[in-house]
C-alpha cells in the first residue's frame, strides 16, 4: 500500500468511533422516552373516545335526519297529488 493511503486509513480509523458515538448521541436525543410517549399515548387515547362517541352521535341523527327527509318526501308526494285534484 502507499504511505498516503495508510495516512488516510490511520487517520479515519482514530475517528469513526468519536464520530460513531456522537451519531448515537444525537440520534438518541432526537426520539422520545417510553415514559413520554405512554403519556401522550394515553392523551390521544382519551381524543379519539370523544371522536368516537361525536362519531356515534352523528351517525344516529343522520339516521333520524333520512328516515325524517323520507316522510317528508311521501306528506309532500301526498299533497301535491291532493292539489291536483
Amino acid at each position: 500500500m502507499s504511505e498516503s493511503l495508510t495516512k488516510t486509513l490511520d487517520l479515519a480509523s482514530r475517528w469513526v468511533t468519536p464520530a460513531g458515538i456522537l451519531v448515537v448521541i444525537v440520534l438518541q436525543s432526537q426520539f422520545v422516552s417510553r415514559s413520554e410517549f405512554e403519556t401522550a399515548s394515553q392523551k390521544l387515547s382519551g381524543r379519539v373516545e370523544k371522536i368516537e362517541a361525536v362519531l356515534i352521535r352523528m351517525e344516529a341523527n343522520a339516521e333520524t335526519d333520512r328516515r325524517h327527509e323520507t316522510i317528508l318526501a311521501d306528506h309532500e308526494g301526498r299533497l301535491r297529488t291532493l292539489e291536483r285534484r
